[in-house]
């Protein structure tokens, strides 16, 4: 199964995104923002391919995804939490984003892992488009004058 995490709104607080399974929207997420996360050293992942599969977390005390060979970190997994102070690079997922939150993020979670049961799981991570980032800024600018 591919999963695909799409970074689509920054602050200086958290990242917010969407997880996409096979073509398809799953959920929305959150993850520490990238300079200044709430737990100072722990900000999210760099961008890039990863093995992810489902073990026991002691830290939560539940089964999660967890994201394989992040230079650097470890331990890094997606599950139920829905604000900054809940991830230490991690990602929680949720059913909608909110500002520097996701909702309902047990339902998010349980939908999930029924989904990624028994597969063999590849998870990419996408940062920000800069270019329409940058286009974005250009037509702010031009409307402003």
């Amino acid at each position: 199964m591919k999963v695909d995490v799409y970074r689509k709104v920054e602050t200086s607080k958290a990242i917010t995104g969407e997880f996409w399974l096979d073509d398809l929207m799953e959920c929305c997420c959150l993850e520490p923002s990238r300079l200044t996360p709430y737990y100072p050293g722990h900000p999210c992942i760099q961008a890039g391919i990863y093995r992810v599969v489902l073990t026991m977390s002691p830290h939560l005390g539940y089964v999660c995804p967890e994201v394989l060979q992040v230079p650097g970190r470890t331990a890094i997994r997606w599950h139920i939490g829905n604000f900054p102070k809940d991830v230490l690079g991690c990602c929680v997922v949720g059913t909608a984003p909110a500002e520097n939150s996701v909702i309902h993020s047990k339902i998010a979670f349980d939908a999930l892992m029924a989904k990624l049961q028994g597969n063999d799981i590849i998870a990419e991570y996408h940062d920000l488009d800069q270019r329409n980032l940058d286009q974005e800024a250009e037509g702010s600018r031009l409307l402003s004058t």
